[in-house]
């Protein structure tokens, strides 16, 4: 599920909730993995590929598992 799947309303009710901060470190550790493996992608080893885009399915996982929470309130 991508973050177009949740309404405008949710997405503010969970930043705006006790899970905001934990949304703010996924944000930026997803953006932080997305970034070097396109800057540094082609140098790294496919396991090392592999971590990191399982790091960022678990990462979107947590977040969508959050923001559902919301959505279901809205």
């Amino acid at each position: 599920m991508g973050l177009s799947n949740f309404s405008k309303r949710a997405i503010w009710m969970a930043v705006n909730s006790e899970h905001g901060d934990r949304l703010v470190q996924i944000s930026r550790e997803h953006a932080s993995l997305a970034k070097r493996l396109i800057e540094e992608g082609k140098q790294l080893s496919e396991a090392v590929v592999s971590e990191m885009k399982a790091r960022i399915d678990q990462l979107r996982t947590e977040r969508d598992h959050i923001l559902a929470q919301f959505e279901r309130r809205c």
